[in-house]
């Protein structure tokens, strides 16, 4: 494959030779690169962690995965976690998703059994991501200063840290792995882009399409060489191979997915529909993901109705992805490929979480706006190169600043701890203790660490860590399977010791819990707080 390295503009040559000189063997801008890497990582581990202990974290997703990793380490049971048993009757997380990559978290919660570990380990393998945008744009775009540059703005960058903020997803290990994938593309370098490509993979099980579309984007690279190949002009070279094993791997990982998870861990058949996501995309029709490529061409108004739903949301998420990289990513659009499955799955959503920061899906897509910026810029200064020097000049050395002071002004305004954002949402950014939580703290040290207990999601990643932790899933109350859900928060009382509730956090889950409490009376109020908002109930004799 031709590299687009070019020459660095005249204007970052002083900085390039002072970025360049080794201290002992570190060249200065590697070693400013790893200590951006460690001051990012402190400084989110630090927010996640007051995050956390101000009970804004939830069952959806750290209580899952505390309990799927504790209950691996301590009761014999394989990622089985009870957050989601009325679909999952199975309780393996890999009922749910397929992530081999949690075999590689394992041990660092085994070291330190806490929720805490998760946030900490979450904002440095994000951070590291940093890593392979620094070497793809010092390659491709302009040097150590513009290497730099990229990595500064991914760390800063509005998905980066709304991800971080979210408590703990598999999801997190993406764009590192997929960054790596894109470099070792452009070097060529095929054993090492297979390998991060399969820990992409490993992650989960929608990374597949990914992926797949990652081999679409290489066919698309090497389309030359495909065509004389076909044509008989060349023999069959190595390179036409690697779209193809790239597809084939991929599709095969799916297939492979699914069927240890309908085989294995069977879902409950009644509540499939809501199991697959069929609500998220009812205008379009599709009752699976699986099917949306197809109904795109079959029903092409129902895509566009789907589209527009949402449509102003929908705009500003695309802003907030694209506008800190100054829209560069535009001027390579052929990089964008690998992110078209997600990001067309995102805008045809009907769930405004799936198009909105806050959540972890930004993943699937960080690693291909970055590259396609990368390329974009590259393209743009390779496009300049031959202009006047004054005019080549004054091109080169702007653009990069174009992405720094854009990158600077989408922080200021929508970074989760910006006063935009305190204003909005104020209950997202909170991190204060105040005596309501340390109320609620105290409640759960009433608890006997190995007792059965039924609570609501932002207090079960308290409680997590036993096997008889169950939440009530507000959540699926107003999906298709709510009387499901109704019966089953009726059945679990039955078979738990303890319960606890606070009706300031989640009046909604307190509300079901005493209405059911008030026709079974086989639970004494055993401490009640804070204006009985905070209510722990014990099983009678």
């Amino acid at each position: 494959m031709k590299t687009n390295n070019i020459h660095e503009p005249s204007s970052l040559e002083q900085p390039e030779r002072w970025l360049s000189i080794k201290l002992g063997k570190i060249e200065r801008s590697t070693l400013m690169l790893y200590v951006s890497i460690l001051i990012y990582g402190i400084i989110f581990s630090a927010l996640t962690i007051l995050r956390y202990g101000a009970f804004r974290a939830r069952a959806w997703d750290l209580g899952i995965f505390t309990q799927s990793l504790w209950t691996t380490l301590n009761a014999n049971k394989f990622f089985y976690h009870t957050c989601e048993l009325l679909m999952n009757p199975s309780g393996s997380f890999f009922g749910v998703h397929f992530s081999p990559m949690l075999f590689f978290v394992l041990p660092f919660y085994l070291v330190a059994t806490r929720p805490e570990t998760l946030l900490v380990l979450q904002s440095f393998v994000l951070a590291l991501a940093a890593v392979p945008i620094y070497k793809l744009a010092k390659e491709y775009a302009g040097g150590r200063t513009v290497g730099l540059m990229f990595a500064a703005v991914y760390l800063i960058y509005p998905s980066t840290q709304y991800v971080n903020m979210f408590d703990f997803h598999i999801q997190s290990f993406l764009p590192l792995f997929f960054s790596f994938t894109i470099y070792y593309l452009t070097k060529e370098n095929w054993p090492k882009y297979f390998l991060f490509m399969f820990l992409a993979l490993s992650c989960e099980e929608h990374a597949a399409w990914t992926a797949f579309a990652m081999g679409i984007y290489v066919a698309w690279k090497y389309r030359t060489q495909l065509i004389s190949t076909i044509r008989g002009h060349k023999p069959l070279a190595r390179i036409v191979l690697v779209p193809l094993a790239t597809m084939a791997v991929s599709g095969v990982w799916y297939w492979f997915t699914l069927w240890q998870r309908d085989t294995f861990f069977p879902t409950n058949p009644q509540a499939l529909p809501d199991f697959l996501g069929a609500s998220n995309f009812s205008i379009l029709g599709a009752k699976n993901p699986v099917e949306i490529p197809l109904l795109i061409f079959l029903r092409p108004l129902n895509a566009i109705q789907a589209l527009v739903y949402d449509g102003q949301i929908k705009l500003l998420y695309l802003l907030l992805l694209f506008g800190p990289l100054a829209f560069f990513s535009l001027r390579a659009p052929s990089a964008l490929i690998p992110a078209v499955p997600w990001l067309g799955w995102s805008l045809l959503s009907q769930t405004q979480a799936h198009h909105a920061l806050g959540h972890q899906y930004e993943t699937y897509m960080v690693s291909f706006i970055f590259a396609a910026a990368t390329f974009g810029l590259a393209k743009y200064q390779r496009r300049n190169s031959n202009s006047k020097p004054i005019i080549s000049f004054l091109k080169k050395s702007s653009r990069p600043r174009y992405i720094a002071t854009a990158s600077l002004i989408f922080f200021l305004i929508v970074n989760p701890m910006s006063p935009v954002i305190s204003h909005l949402f104020p209950n997202y950014v909170k991190f204060s203790i105040d005596d309501h939580e340390r109320l609620i703290s105290e409640t759960i040290n009433l608890v006997p660490p190995n007792a059965s207990i039924l609570t609501q999601d932002n207090i079960f990643p308290y409680v997590s860590h036993r096997v008889d932790a169950y939440v009530v899933p507000v959540l699926f109350l107003n999906s298709g399977i709510h009387n499901i859900t109704v019966a089953f928060v009726n059945q679990t009382i039955d078979k738990v010791e303890y319960i606890l509730v606070d009706s300031k956090t989640d009046p909604i889950a307190t509300e079901l819990i005493l209405s059911m409490l008030a026709v079974k009376n086989n639970f004494d109020l055993l401490s009640s707080r804070d204006d009985n908002t905070i209510l722990l109930y014990h099983r009678k004799p």
